[in-house]
């Protein structure tokens, strides 16, 4: 610390680094009212009637007070939009003990998130006088720690869908290549003993348990795929009809095994504007879903109707002129508790169920779908009912005919 006493001040000190510590010197000096309105914390003296004694220009202008003399009047009613004193009021807490307080809290009347400390002030016999109140803007901060939170949240669903990944890839694709490599070795060893029935049989199987390995490689890939981004959105005007014709005759073997009938009840024109690709996965995925939970002998129909869809314009408030096709799979079969719906979505929790004939899943098709239906900016819908059936239904946008 420098004397700044006569004879003993340094000689590299300029002139108006003594006139300032001078000043600082003299209680009755101007520069502590400079110093007072340099803080950029917003700084108020306040007495024990929560009266507003002195206020620094930062207060003044985070209030935008202007010209108005916030002295004299009560601190939450100029400092709090609904005029009264905060929840946990860090200055009446003072008034209480005596002590320093401190909070934080939203103030919707300037919009920002402030950190209010309280200090109490004494006076020379220590009688308390009322509090230094120092408020600081850390609405940053709290942006901040709000974008972290969020980043946390993102890392946890990230580290569930890796989990579910390596367990998919290690058992739900790793079982089916075991059945396969069984039966093939079966009819390899006794083919001599075979008949042709049992021959078919075993052959079924294969076809069938490799036709939902490579279902299942597909959703794993393309899933993959979505996550890291690399699976490109390329939307453009297809005919919704002829695709689920390609889907149909797709799955004409597995239907025809539980001798179900795919029935295609959608309008021939219909055209809708979406990425080709995805729509055909949505639409393979939610026809095989249909067919493994559909029993033998029953009906999966592809239906479509155009709707409007509402949307929040702040400028011109609810528009619902967007149109859109609304394209529905239904089937007759097991259906499903609202319970189980809502497990359906949740890839942390492994969650599968058999089909009608046994069939094996790993739960990762219907999250593919909605993920890939949220890409085409529409909606996924489930309505199903136990021993009555489920209707999957998703909306594409409307193309140009």
């Amino acid at each position: 610390m420098f004397d700044l006493s006569e004879g003993n001040v340094p000689a590299n000190r300029r002139s108006e680094d003594i006139d300032f510590s001078s000043a600082l010197a003299n209680p009755d000096s101007s520069v502590w009212e400079l110093i007072f309105n340099s803080l950029p914390d917003m700084v108020a003296l306040i007495d024990l009637n929560n009266i507003i004694v002195k206020a620094n220009k930062a207060m003044l202008q985070k209030f935008k007070l202007g010209d108005q003399n916030p002295v004299g009047h009560r601190c939450f009613n100029l400092m709090h939009q609904n005029g009264c004193a905060a929840e946990k009021c860090p200055h009446l807490s003072m008034i209480k003990d005596h002590k320093t307080h401190s909070i934080e809290l939203f103030e919707p009347k300037i919009n920002c998130y402030l950190n209010i400390t309280t200090t109490p002030v004494f006076g020379s016999e220590g009688k308390l006088l009322g509090s230094l109140h120092i408020a600081r803007d850390i609405s940053t901060q709290k942006e901040s720690e709000a974008k972290l939170k969020e980043y946390n949240e993102e890392l946890k669903e990230l580290n569930y869908n890796k989990d579910k990944f390596f367990s998919i890839v290690a058992h739900d694709l790793r079982s089916p290549f075991q059945g396969m490599l069984g039966f093939t070795d079966l009819i390899l060893d006794e083919l001599e003993n075979l008949t042709k029935s049992e021959i078919r049989e075993y052959v079924q199987r294969v076809h069938d348990s490799s036709y939902s390995t490579f279902t299942l490689l597909e959703n794993l890939l393309s899933w993959s795929r979505l996550q890291t981004g690399k699976l490109q959105f390329k939307p453009l005007d297809f005919n919704i009809y002829g695709e689920v014709a390609a889907i149909s005759n797709l799955l004409a073997s597995n239907a025809h095994s539980k001798n179900i009938h795919i029935k295609n009840a959608i309008n021939m024109d219909y055209i809708v504007f979406a990425d080709q690709q995805m729509v055909h996965s949505i639409l393979l995925n939610l026809a095989t879903n249909a067919i493994k939970f559909s029993y033998r002998g029953s009906v999966v129909t592809f239906d479509a109707n155009i709707i409007s869809m509402c949307e929040d314009n702040t400028e011109k408030g609810i528009l619902c002129d967007h149109k859109y096709l609304e394209i529905s799979v239904s089937d007759t079969g097991v259906g499903m508790s609202a319970d189980t719906v809502e497990k359906l979505f949740k890839i942390g929790g492994h969650f599968t169920l058999a089909g009608t004939a046994n069939e094996q899943g790993a739960g990762l098709g219907l999250i593919l779908v909605k993920e890939m239906v949220e890409k085409q900016g529409g909606k996924l819908a489930i309505f199903s009912e136990l021993d009555k059936g489920s209707v999957f239904s998703f909306t594409l946008p409307l193309g140009e005919s």
